[in-house]
């Protein structure tokens, strides 16, 4: 456990105001641009939806595919499967299966740092004095052992003594791996739905160690665990159950050969392709699951409403951020009651980053969408009204308050 007070310096200050007023319109300009596309794209994937959804028809035999809807919009349901056998030939593991995956992780030291709060216990191993040492500090940091999918960089460390420990001597990646010929009863999928078949993945149990890794790793369970890096000529025990700093462990994960889907795309042959609807967004859904065409089409409806809530919220915080940036350096500029400046500061920039966000939004539906943008106006408005009133209010108050003092002193007179 190591301890810290965080405060800078005033270069350090200057630094990050000027860094912030560089940034703020930065993120705002981006949260403008991120929103107004991402309403454009919202309402003509929803037309495409509607459009497609007039225009699908049912496929019931999936065997031999019907020349009479070639080039038309079609549903089929059915069991995906492949003959295909997946090999990762570095490590000699292989499954017949439609994904196999591979997952590495590294053992690693991981920082966490947390606001003091003056119950904290000694750690085992850790001397009085040195837990005593800036015990008044406002940070605590604790450093834990765990396994992470990205080395962490522990250069940053605030504790020296762990800033040189995460080194890895054993580079691998993440791999996914997917099958070529994939059919549908008399037809074959694409790459893209081949891409989007899912299914419960299970574990594929390595049954020998690959000579890349020989002499250095052992098989425990589904992982194949490799050693850190050697002592002159000789290794470092490899121990799952107790894995050193550096360590790396292989697993992978495969679906079964067969999986049911349902689809709603183009025919094209004995293939398909997206459907372009007139306004220029297309449609090709693949689901691994039995549904009929509503459900698709409500579950395409529900993506692109979650996609859309998504990109707002994140413009949102763009917004948020920008003014932040902007506003919190001359909040600490101020002398006195810095405190309450700076907590002001974060509620202007939260009301107009809130505020511009609606604007941007209704603005882009003004364009698409105006039903919906006279909708999003109102709050805006309202938000508006909110902070004239409060101005007024308060020179009000304060006036009302010295009329008060005033009375009160002749009264005493």
């Amino acid at each position: 456990m190591a301890n810290a007070e965080a405060k800078d310096g005033c270069i350090a200050k200057t630094s990050k105001g000027c860094l912030g007023f560089f940034m703020g319109p930065a993120l705002l300009l981006g949260a403008i641009y991120m929103l107004f596309w991402n309403e454009g794209e919202y309402i003509k994937i929803a037309g495409a939806i509607n459009e497609a959804e007039s225009q699908v028809q049912r496929v019931t035999d999936t065997n031999t595919p019907d020349s009479s809807l070639e080039g038309k919009l079609v549903y089929m349901r059915g069991q995906a499967s492949t003959s295909d056998v997946l090999r990762d030939e570095t490590y000699g593991i292989e499954a017949n299966a439609i994904v196999m995956k591979r997952f590495v992780q590294f053992a690693q030291w991981k920082e966490e740092k947390k606001k003091r709060t003056g119950a904290e216990k000694k750690p085992i191993g850790m001397t009085e004095h040195e837990f005593n040492r800036n015990r008044d500090n406002e940070y605590v940091y604790h450093y834990k052992r765990t396994w992470v999918n990205t080395p962490i960089n522990s250069a940053v460390f605030y504790d020296t003594r762990y800033r040189e420990a995460n080194q890895v001597f054993y580079q691998e990646k993440n791999t996914e791996l997917r099958a070529q010929n994939v059919l549908l009863g008399g037809y074959t999928l694409n790459a893209g739905q081949i891409a989007r078949i899912g299914g419960k993945r299970d574990a594929v149990i390595p049954k020998q160690i690959p000579p890349i890794v020989q002499g250095r790793s052992t098989i425990h369970g589904e992982y194949l665990h490799v050693g850190r890096a050697p002592e002159g000529n000789l290794y470092y025990q490899v121990n799952p159950l107790d894995p050193s700093i550096g360590d790396v462990r292989i697993s992978w994960e495969a679906n079964k050969p067969t999986q049911p889907v349902t689809l709603i795309a183009v025919q094209r042959g004995n293939s398909f392709e997206p459907y372009t609807a007139e306004n220029g967004a297309t449609i090709d859904l693949l689901y691994t699951d039995i549904l009929n065409p509503a459900q698709c089409f409500e579950k395409a409806r529900n993506t692109n409403t979650a996609q859309v809530w998504g990109v707002r919220f994140g413009g949102w915080l763009m917004m948020w951020g920008g003014f932040a940036c902007m506003l919190s350096p001359l909040a600490k500029m101020v002398p006195l009651c810095r405190k309450l400046a700076e907590a002001g500061a974060a509620v202007i920039s939260l009301l107009m980053g809130t505020i511009l966000s609606l604007l941007t939004v209704a603005i882009a539906q003004l364009f698409f969408n105006p039903i919906s943008a006279l909708c999003l106006l109102l709050p805006v408005g309202g938000l508006i009204w909110l902070i004239k009133w409060q101005n007024r209010k308060s020179p009000a108050k304060a006036f009302e308050t010295q009329k008060r003092k005033h009375i009160n002193n002749q009264l005493q007179a």
